[in-house]
């Protein structure tokens, strides 16, 4: 079974009522190890949250307070409770039940704090993000085999990356030869040069998502005729393990 995977956002809805036809919400597969992540940083105070969290201290005030009302009961399917671009575009509120039981089957969201997310798993609105380090240590190592265990699990070894670098190079360390994953490239041709632009790149790995999802895309060369926003495939940039689409700005 060929697995499609997202980052997380960093800004989060404040526990968004799920649509009345959705399937039930499911208990993420990583509680124990969230559980230990959510007992250390409870113990820290405001000030060495900014530290860690690397922000401002009413951000990391809001942090604090998130994780002191942290239960592992309850909370919204994961795919409804991030608020980024990526997110915005997927427009998960619009999918069926019957799409939304595929993308249960087949997607992937990468959190730091939850570990590898199915779409319908029901979490709590935290702050935490994978560069960053608790109390020492590397949330890369934390988390790493079991991003590369739940895509590459079952066997088939394929995966098709629509992540950030941030997220996605916690999967590469443990990638064997049999193992093929595919990153989408999105690429702006703006006054004569090719960019890479991160907002509207985020916007197309949401759609790209929706794509994979309304489609039953099972194969990776079945991407090839996406075509949000004027993208086409570009085959000279593509190879083995991207997939490369332009669009002109």
């Amino acid at each position: 079974m060929m697995k499609v995977f997202l980052s997380p956002a960093k800004n989060m809805r404040e526990m968004p009522a799920a649509p009345a036809d959705v399937p039930a919400a499911a208990a993420p597969r990583y509680l124990y190890k969230t559980e230990g992540l959510a007992a250390s940083l409870r113990d820290k105070a405001p000030y060495e949250l900014e530290s860690i969290l690397q922000t401002s201290p009413q951000i990391a005030l809001r942090a604090a307070a998130l994780y002191q009302d942290w239960t592992n009961e309850g909370g919204v399917p994961a795919v409804y409770a991030y608020d980024g671009l990526a997110y915005k575009y997927l427009e998960a509120e619009t999918l069926t039940a019957a799409d939304l039981q595929f993308a249960q089957d087949h997607l992937r969201l990468f959190s730091a704090f939850y570990g590898p997310l199915r779409p319908l798993d029901a979490i709590q609105p935290y702050r935490l993000e994978l560069a960053h380090k608790l109390d020492g240590k590397s949330l890369y190592d934390f988390w790493g085999r079991a991003f590369y265990d739940d895509l590459f699990g079952d066997g088939d070894g394929i995966a098709v990356n629509l992540a950030s670098n941030e997220y996605s190079k916690a999967v590469r360390p443990y990638l064997l030869p049999a193992d093929r994953m595919v990153t989408c490239e999105f690429l702006t041709y703006r006054k004569g040069k090719l960019r890479c632009l991160a907002t509207v790149a985020k916007m197309a790995r949401g759609r790209m998502a929706r794509y994979i999802i309304e489609n039953r895309i099972e194969a990776p060369e079945q991407l090839t005729f996406f075509d949000w926003n004027d993208f086409q495939y570009e085959q000279s940039l593509s190879d083995n393990n991207t997939l490369a689409f332009i669009t002109r700005d």
